[in-house]
């Protein structure tokens, strides 16, 4: 989709960093939410940005091939490459660079833009000792996020605030909470909020981290938790007001004035990449890999370093190994684990009940079914089971009242589509034929086609993900409405898809 260069600045004599996109992808209006959108995003958002601790952004242009952002080139390492190393960051530096992070923050937040991605990955630290933002391809300006709701997910598991799971309006406290988390890795050595994406949201909107001193056995940590506890409340308006406020309690636990910048003796060595006998491979063009392609293929300035992804799966296989030089090997199956299906129960009967559910609250509903199910017998009770588990009253209701009084069974196709969705394992087909027929290389060229038209280019992706030679129609079609359920019209495109692959 696109590569990063490190490029040279003549008039100026300076090295940049030009980050290019294939020009076709900007005038594909399909990708409302996709890498072009957010490529333009990037440029307006950084751009009106000016600030030691923010990328500055040169220029942004197209010609007939490329659309191309030239932006600062940070020599130096991101956060996430620090954060690889086996020792903890000491605790001045921790609240050194976090100090440095909320100044930058506060800076943005007060020119009206959210970044939303604040994790490792996007803070680069130069040789100088000053830490950077970069990546403000998911930004927002104030003004369209207070006034938005929405049930599209966009960020990285763990870092996303309560808030954006549940598709509510949100402010630059979800830049606080992301902050807290960041805090919380670097003190720790571990993000509070882990496992597979399903469990990540379910513990950010219902769950207390664990203490610092609980998981460190380091109990001089326990001093932090009223900080942690404010940048990571559930509510937002239980959190920091501002990133401002959130440096003042960080200064009162310091002790001591902190230092402005890393100490050279703190800062990881640098060379710069046209230096050294693997020069040119280290300028070499990389890829992203597909299982990526979505999402802008990793830092934006400075070195290749492409260790962490926005995507809303957690990295599988080597993600932060070294000799590949990118986001890791996916190996044969790239999908993100996710909550297991209760025993007893046929992951297609539960679809039903999870796709009606993440109308109303995003991708969370998987694990709210799922884990309602759990002594179970019926989808009556597990309806139940679920709603007693929603927050929200009016959203409650909502789902309470989708049971239309059908005993609890498991819908009809004709039920299902009254719905707004179809039940899978109710159409027809024979043993090479229809939605039970195994799947075909072709089949899998038809659904792309489908599904181009409705999420624009990464449907090929979604197709390669989601397809598996082994496994019937029916499965297929089941795994991609899993992935799409809050997205798009799900009951069109479902049938369109049976349509085409009957």
């Amino acid at each position: 989709m696109g590569v990063v260069y490190l490029g040279h600045d003549p008039v100026i004599d300076r090295p940049v960093a030009i980050k290019t996109l294939r020009r076709h992808l900007l005038d594909d209006g399909t990708a409302t939410e996709g890498v072009a959108q957010r490529f333009r995003v990037e440029a307006r958002a950084a751009g009106r940005l000016n600030h030691r601790g923010i990328v500055s952004v040169y220029q942004f242009a197209e010609d007939e091939a490329f659309a191309y952002i030239v932006m600062e080139y940070v020599r130096g390492h991101s956060l996430a490459h620090y954060l690889r190393k086996t020792e903890r960051l000491p605790r001045q530096d921790v609240l050194c660079l976090m100090v440095q992070l909320l100044e930058a923050l506060h800076y943005a937040h007060e020119a009206g833009v959210v970044h939303r991605d604040i994790k490792p990955a996007n803070l680069m630290v130069d040789t100088d000792g000053w830490l950077k933002i970069t990546d403000f391809g998911i930004a927002r300006t104030m003004e369209a996020s207070s006034a938005t709701k929405t049930n599209a997910l966009v960020g990285t598991p763990g870092y996303m605030a309560p808030e954006l799971y549940v598709g509510g309006a949100f402010d630059r406290r979800v830049d606080i909470f992301s902050a807290g988390v960041l805090l919380y890795q670097m003190l720790a050595g571990h993000k509070p909020f882990a496992g597979t994406m399903e469990s990540i949201m379910y513990e950010i909107v219902y769950k207390q981290h664990v203490p610092l001193s609980q998981r460190t056995g380091d109990l001089t940590l326990d001093l932090f938790e009223p900080a942690l506890d404010r940048a990571l409340a559930k509510d937002p308006g239980m959190r920091f007001v501002s990133a401002l406020e959130f440096i003042r309690a960080l200064k009162a636990l310091a002790g001591s004035p902190l230092p402005m910048h890393l100490a050279p003796q703190d800062l990881m060595p640098f060379q710069p990449p046209w230096e050294g006998e693997n020069a040119l491979a280290t300028l070499a063009p990389r890829a992203a890999p597909a299982a990526a392609a979505a999402e802008p293929a990793g830092p934006s300035a400075g070195p290749p370093d492409f260790a962490d992804t926005a995507s809303l799966e957690p990295a599988s296989g080597s993600a932060h190994g070294t000799g590949t030089g990118g986001h890791g090997s996916h190996g044969s199956d790239s999908r993100p684990p996710t909550e297991p299906v209760p025993t007893g129960w046929d992951p297609t009967a539960l679809l039903g009940l999870e796709q009606e559910l993440a109308l109303l609250v995003g991708p969370m509903a998987k694990v709210l079914v799922r884990r309602a199910a759990r002594g179970q017998v019926h989808l009556d009770g597990v309806r139940q089971a679920a709603a007693a588990a929603l927050v929200d009253a009016t959203v409650r209701q909502r789902f309470l009242a989708g049971n239309s009084g059908n005993g609890g069974k498991p819908r009809t196709a004709a039920a299902a589509a009254d719905g707004g969705t179809i039940a899978p394992g109710t159409l027809s087909g024979g043993a090479g034929t229809g939605t039970g027929a195994q799947m075909s290389p072709q089949d899998a060229e038809k659904a792309t086609a489908v599904l181009k038209r409705a999420i624009g280019p990464i449907a090929s992706v979604l197709v390669k993900r989601c397809a598996d030679p082994s496994q019937t129609r029916e499965r297929f079609i089941a795994r991609v409405m899993e992935q799409l359920v809050d997205r798009v019209d799900t009951a069109a495109l479902q049938a369109e898809l049976q349509r085409k692959l009957g």
